[in-house]
């Protein structure tokens, strides 16, 4: 009888020292473990299985591959990912895992050992170590039979809620505003015009028109290729019309000394009324004297142009002309010049 008893007392302690830990007794640094946050669950609920190994910084670790369940009634709901945490002197490492478990059959089940494999720096061995099994209980709720069966209730009637009814409220919307444009729509057809205006772009500030121009011009190379006049003739309209636009002197219907005399009352510089001055008189001996200026000359009419036109700008439309990415600029020849 005695003996009988200390038998049932020894497993009734081995199986203890199972439920509390699951952890493998380990030597020196070395250990892996596994626990359960509860032994006990409700069917269909989930805990955690904690996973812990712990060993030398440098050994490589083989974690155990755990698939979607770990028996045929324990499912695994999720799997964290391995943390790994090194200790002070970063000579050792503790690698942790959480796994989320639930079963929906009731019983009591055995969670079997988990193999960790590892090798050592310089050693192509594999060594490893087993945790300990796990039990976990699951029960179901309990059923008083003493009380009477009551009958099935019927379908309790829910409030509506907003995800409901914003289906309802976009189509109503929808169709309002096809409503809208119906009537928007025979309205625009009856007084004979468009169902949408293009809004009308921007004018361009004068400068922004005459650089551009003169720009084009320089690139056409009109009197390289012999068309001298009509070169100074474009150049000077440019001129013309900028000035037009820029201090309300009628140039194009002015003579060049109209012209002239109009510019005196500016406030510019002399410099840029003499390089006016010299642009407009070349053109004119061009134009009425049959004139072939030299070559530096054709190119020095296009430069006092442009220098007219940057140097004129209005203070208000500065800041427009830095956003203005097509403004031309003097090459290098032109600088030089």
């Amino acid at each position: 009888m005695i003996n009988k008893i200390n038998i049932l007392n020894l497993k009734n302690l081995l199986f203890l020292l199972l439920i509390i830990g699951g952890k493998l007794i380990y030597a020196q640094s070395t250990y892996v473990s596994a626990d359960l946050d509860s032994t006990a669950i409700l069917i269909g609920d989930q805990i955690n299985l904690n996973l812990k190994a712990s060993f030398p910084a440098n050994n490589k670790v083989y974690w155990p591959q755990i698939k979607d369940t770990i028996t045929k009634d324990i499912e695994i709901i999720e799997q964290s990912k391995i943390d790994t945490i090194f200790s002070d002197d970063k000579t050792h490492k503790t690698l942790l895992q959480k796994i989320k478990i639930t079963s929906f059959d009731s019983g009591f089940y055995e969670i079997p050992p988990f193999r960790f494999e590892y090798s050592k720096p310089d050693d192509s061995t594999k060594f490893s170590l087993e945790t300990y099994p796990l039990y976990l209980e699951v029960y179901t709720i309990v059923v008083d039979t003493t009380k009477g069966i009551f009958p099935i209730k019927g379908p309790v009637k829910a409030p509506f809620t907003f995800k409901e009814i914003l289906p309802w409220i976009i189509g109503g919307a929808i169709a309002l505003l096809l409503i809208a444009f119906l009537i928007y729509f025979l309205i625009k057809r009856k007084k004979h015009e468009p169902l949408f205006k293009a809004k009308p772009k921007p004018k361009l500030p004068p400068h922004i028109i005459a650089l551009n121009a003169l720009e084009n011009l320089r690139k056409e190379k009109l009197w390289q290729s012999g068309k001298t006049k009509a070169y100074h003739t474009i150049l000077t309209d440019i001129i013309r019309k900028y000035l037009d636009e820029r201090f309300g002197i009628n140039a194009i219907e002015m003579t060049t000394d109209e012209i002239l005399s109009a510019v005196k009352n500016l406030h510019i510089s002399n410099e840029l009324k003499v390089k006016l001055k010299e642009m407009l008189i070349l053109a004119d001996l061009v134009k009425f004297a049959k004139e072939k200026p030299l070559p530096a000359q054709q190119d020095l009419s296009l430069i006092n142009a442009i220098a007219f036109v940057r140097e004129t700008i209005e203070r208000i439309e500065i800041a427009s002309e830095k956003k203005e990415s097509n403004i031309p600029k003097l090459d290098e020849n032109e600088k030089n010049n």
